[in-house]
């Protein structure tokens, strides 16, 4: 049976690289992002098995329409993936709207996203539901990330609880990955040799790629039919 993925943040990084996967496999994507301009780079290499929306997770309307959209498309899997990094926390002078905006993406926005999903799915042998945390999540993140760490860490609570709720129609899991090399480590790698120091805390010596992301979460949607509640390191042994 051929499946329909939803995947956020889709128009770069780790979700372009799962959108890849997917339709490489025949199957269909559907990718939400907020930039039109990526989002329609993506279509173009991507091709008919791909359709794209311009969608803000933390905009609850946004959500809603762009589920009603879907009701009609067989959706099957979701890849919850959109995700924001936020600014250095300033501890003597909390940006409280900052904290709370990383908190409606990462967080908030995630159950949003599953919410009209679940209204819209169509049942699949495989159904499943993988979400994007981090190691940050369990290590508190790059120093002067907490707020981004802590929403981490809640999405792996969510991935759990979420498994719990929905089994056993629905598989959840989710990926820790490490320092993965995508656009948003530029705004903490801003040093010519970040990357390069940054490899050197790392067991395996280098960075992780979005593809190497893509195909852990490729095998959690469609390979891993008892696979439920679990969150998978991708992190070259970093911790």
């Amino acid at each position: 049976m051929s499946a329909v993925v939803l995947i956020t943040g889709a128009a770069s990084g780790i979700g372009l690289a799962v959108a890849r996967r997917v339709v490489a496999r025949g199957d269909r994507a559907i990718l939400w992002d907020v930039s039109q301009s990526g989002l329609d780079a993506a279509t173009a290499e991507l091709g008919a098995h791909a359709t794209s929306r311009v969608v803000d997770v933390a905009d609850a309307e946004a959500v809603t329409r762009a589920g009603e959209a879907i009701e009609n498309v067989g959706v099957t899997h979701l890849v919850n993936n959109a995700g924001i990094l936020g600014q250095k926390t300033n501890w003597d002078a909390l940006d409280v709207p900052a904290v709370a905006r990383v908190m409606a993406v990462n967080v908030v926005g995630f159950m949003q996203v599953a919410s009209v999903f679940l209204k819209a799915r169509v049942a699949h042998p495989s159904a499943g539901i993988v979400n994007m945390a981090s190691i940050a999540g369990e290590n508190g993140g790059a120093p002067g990330f907490a707020a981004y760490g802590a929403s981490k860490g809640a999405i792996m609570a969510l991935t759990r609880g979420m498994a719990r709720d929905l089994a056993p129609e629905v598989r959840v899991n989710a990926l820790a990955p490490g320092i993965i090399d995508t656009p948003i480590q530029d705004a903490v790698m801003t040093a010519p040799d970040s990357r390069e120091k940054a490899a050197e805390g790392i067991p395996m010596a280098r960075l992780g790629t979005a593809d190497e992301v893509a195909q852990a979460a490729e095998w959690l949607l469609f390979d891993a039919p008892y696979t439920t509640g679990e969150i998978i390191r991708i992190a070259g042994g970093r911790r």
